[in-house]
């Protein structure tokens, strides 16, 4: 369910973009400023405020206790990713704008640039491939122990500040970590579940810093 929401989010958002002119920057009276406030950064800020109040009404999927049973579990994305993800789109309209503005520009320098530009975004993608792929084998297959969140960068109204926590292993050994809480607001004080590793526990993720969820 939450892939297909987010699915139709990507589709919906695409959509109002470019029937809002982000194909053709240059045919409203604003030219570039309408281009660039509108069917781009408008259209992510308005999708980002969706999210934000999904990620505060969104209970926490620790709290049911079939997310924390032995392995193999069920991994599936988020509410929050799925919300949050597709709600980036809109504004990639511009580096893809300025790509082939800069292809179009032809010679050697412009076409080096946007070489430079997919080989970066290649690089992106597939550390976010990995970083995927290492979070469904955490969650799916990992043992899981209740970690202490010890800091929070600052008040906690902010779901996406960093946090530092520390959890024991079934073994007894001692493991601290940080993470980005990505959509959560877990507050200092409460506990979070870490899925790791048992051979290497130094390799864990926090619940709340996935994009997936374990069920």
């Amino acid at each position: 369910m939450q892939l297909a929401l987010s699915i139709g989010l990507a589709v919906l958002y695409v959509t109002l973009a470019v029937a809002l002119g982000a194909l053709s920057p240059w045919r409203h009276e604003l030219g570039i400023l309408y281009w660039f406030l509108i069917p781009t950064v408008g259209l992510t800020c308005g999708g980002m405020a969706v999210a934000q109040l999904v990620q505060r009404i969104s209970p926490f999927p620790w709290t049911a206790a079939r997310g924390l049973g032995p392995p193999p579990r069920a991994v599936h994305l988020s509410w929050r990713a799925a919300v949050r993800a597709p709600s980036i789109l809109p504004v990639l309209f511009f580096p893809w704008y300025l790509v082939s503005m800069f292809w179009k520009a032809g010679g050697r320098g412009p076409r080096s640039i946007v070489a430079v530009i997919a080989a970066l975004a290649l690089l992106a993608l597939g550390l976010s491939i990995r970083k995927v792929l290492r979070e469904i084998r955490l969650l799916r297959d990992g043992a899981v122990a209740l970690a202490l969140i010890e800091h929070r960068t600052n008040t906690g109204e902010d779901p996406w500040e960093g946090i530092l926590y520390s959890f024991a292993t079934a073994d007894g050994a001692a493991v601290s970590g940080r993470a980005f809480d990505r959509g959560y607001g877990v507050r200092e004080g409460s506990t979070v579940p870490v899925f790791y590793d048992p051979a290497k526990p130094k390799d864990h993720i926090a619940g709340c810093a996935c994009w997936l969820e374990a069920s």
